[in-house]
């Protein structure tokens, strides 16, 4: 099965849920892994917590010791947590074979566990802690390679989406089977769209969006954004996400240059999945509000995404709402010197525009600092 269409495969599991972890499983082996392990490391505790794995009864035990006592001996988890934002570590790089003989990790934990190396990366989920992703190979094969890494390299920004998605849609189950006001409390509005990409369903929180900003709007049924640059953006997302089924974010302002104040995430769904409650729905854009309070600091960019110290101060100026010629004026430097550093800033965000890459600095961010 070819990448892309695994990747497909992942983004419409995520809505099912049920099928979410096997499907993973089968993007792990392809990045030649054969066990996954995601988790968000709770300090207090020093113990992981939101702990996900491989579908396998046999790693239930393996997982647990991991829980209850080895995690916090793991010399690997450091470097990941460290890392860049979706940037690939792999522990070889760090350790030697004479660190692994001396290590109790190791040495009586994970290689009798059957495991030797990891491929780790660090990535951001919206209004909560990054989670820790760890890809293992077994004891007895080889090191990643670079062929290895640049592979998943290409799936990492894919991986994050997709997991923020089944999240948010374990979310939507729930409410849709309960009847309750949970996506309330989540503050995440959610807009249904069919296969003309006319709006089907909505929640409150949405209704409640459409009545408070200028930045989005139903006209004849269709969602569009007030700025005519990013309605037509908006449109091709929606056509792109369709037609590969691979998730894509955006951001909205309510006039060209103000500040972004919407942010979005667009996904497939996938046949008869979720068809009680979202009808004949094909896609499905969840969508937060930025608050009142201020954005994101530079470095608050540095530390989450790796930028240096001129890329941060372009990234929080285009966050502000400022254009490159702007910035260029403001920071006293040339455009071609902030055009230079905004393909940086794509690079470290995995993004293509200054638009994706905005909305993807704003909603990886925890969302507490920008949610009142």
């Amino acid at each position: 099965m070819s990448a892309d269409k695994l990747i497909g495969n992942l983004y419409e599991a995520a809505l099912r849920t049920d099928s979410f972890l096997e499907v993973f499983h089968e993007v792990a082996e392809t990045l030649g892994a054969n066990v996954f392990h995601m988790f968000s490391w709770d300090t207090a505790r020093n113990a992981p917590q939101f702990s996900i794995y491989s579908p396998r009864a046999e790693f239930d035990d393996v997982i647990a010791r991991y829980e209850q006592y080895y995690g916090a001996l793991d010399p690997r988890r450091n470097f990941v947590a460290q890392a860049p934002l979706g940037e690939l570590v792999c522990c070889h790089d760090h350790l030697t074979d004479a660190d692994v003989a001396r290590s109790e990790f190791f040495q009586d934990f994970q290689i009798p566990a059957g495991f030797r190396y990891l491929m780790g990366v660090r990535l951001s989920q919206p209004g909560s802690d990054d989670i820790l992703l760890g890809l293992l190979r077994a004891h007895g094969r080889t090191p990643y390679s670079s062929d290895d890494r640049a592979a998943a390299a290409r799936t990492v920004d894919h991986l994050a989406r997709a997991i923020t998605l089944w999240r948010d849609a374990q979310v939507l189950r729930r409410d849709a089977a309960l009847g309750a006001e949970l996506m309330q409390e989540q503050g995440l509005a959610v807009f249904a769209l069919d296969r003309q990409a006319r709006v089907v369903s909505v929640n409150r929180i949405a209704e409640t969006m459409l009545r408070a900003t200028a930045c989005v709007k139903l006209e004849h049924g269709h969602l569009c954004a007030s700025v005519a640059a990013e309605n037509d953006a908006l449109k091709a997302a929606v056509a792109r996400v369709q037609k590969t089924r691979q998730g894509e974010s955006l951001a909205l302002r309510n006039a060209p240059h103000a500040a972004h104040e919407i942010f979005l995430n667009i996904s497939a769904l996938p046949d008869r999945t979720m068809h009680g409650a979202f009808g004949d729905a094909a896609i499905l854009i969840t969508a937060r509000r930025r608050g009142e309070r201020p954005l994101v600091v530079a470095q608050q960019l540095r530390h989450t995404f790796g930028m240096s110290n001129a890329e941060a101060a372009v990234a929080e100026a285009l966050l502000g709402g400022k254009t490159p010629d702007e910035c260029a004026a403001s920071a006293g430097v040339s455009v071609a010197t902030i055009r230079t550093q905004l393909r940086a800033i794509y690079e470290k965000t995995q993004t293509r525009s200054q638009a994706e890459a905005v909305s993807r600095m704003l909603w990886v961010l925890p969302r507490s600092r920008r949610e009142d």
